[in-house]
């Protein structure tokens, strides 16, 4: 939730096709992720057809848009489909932080010389403050009538290694678009030849 797209860049270039890498949209005080995903439709021009997908919260705000748009599939790369996935710390975190220093947080990490730690030091404090908040609440994919394809990393120590219906990459955790790019690129390029065969 504190990233931008420029978590992508190590993915780009192991992709056979064009992915439009979006960034969050400038907070505007939106409280529930299903704000955030009519934010995207709207500043995105997101239209029924199309595959969304997003790592950690950008997943779970993918679940959000396909109920609102009528997606051909959801991708989601080390991200969630419910609550229960999420590991505690971040369920723990939800009611403590609207008194939680978020800022002070973001100035010590943003010490580290790391393209992950200033992505975070450069997020808007309010934005992560409520999407923590906002995730006990969130209901998740539930009935949602739409294909799902997931790649995981076996170690995620964030969001727990699905035990069926993904594909697993064995010593990868959270960051994985950082540190195992050419496997999400290869799952990417498959799903991507899957969803388009017999269209020209």
């Amino acid at each position: 939730m504190g990233a931008n797209s420029s978590m992508y860049d190590f993915l780009r270039q192991e992709l056979d096709f064009e992915i439009n890498f979006i960034d969050w949209p400038k907070y505007s005080g939106e409280e529930t992720y299903s704000d955030v995903a009519r934010r995207i439709i709207e500043e995105n021009d997101i239209k029924d057809g199309s595959i969304c997908g997003g790592s950690s919260l950008g997943g779970m705000v993918a679940i959000e848009i396909a109920k609102l748009r009528n997606l051909a599939a959801i991708i989601l790369l080390g991200s969630a489909t419910t609550t229960t996935e999420v590991k505690g710390i971040l369920t723990l975190l939800a009611p403590v932080i609207t008194i939680t220093p978020v800022s002070l947080v973001q100035l010590l990490v943003g010490k580290y010389d790391n393209i992950v730690t200033k992505m975070f030091a450069a997020a808007d404090p309010n934005f992560i403050r409520a999407m923590i908040q906002y995730l006990p609440k969130w209901s998740g994919v539930k009935d949602l009538k739409v294909p799902i394809y997931r790649i995981h990393g076996e170690q995620d120590h964030i969001i727990s290694c699905p035990k069926k219906d993904s594909t697993i990459v064995a010593s990868a955790g959270h960051l994985m678009v950082f540190t195992h790019g050419k496997d999400c690129g290869e799952y990417l390029n498959q799903i991507h030849r899957k969803l388009t065969a017999g269209f020209t």
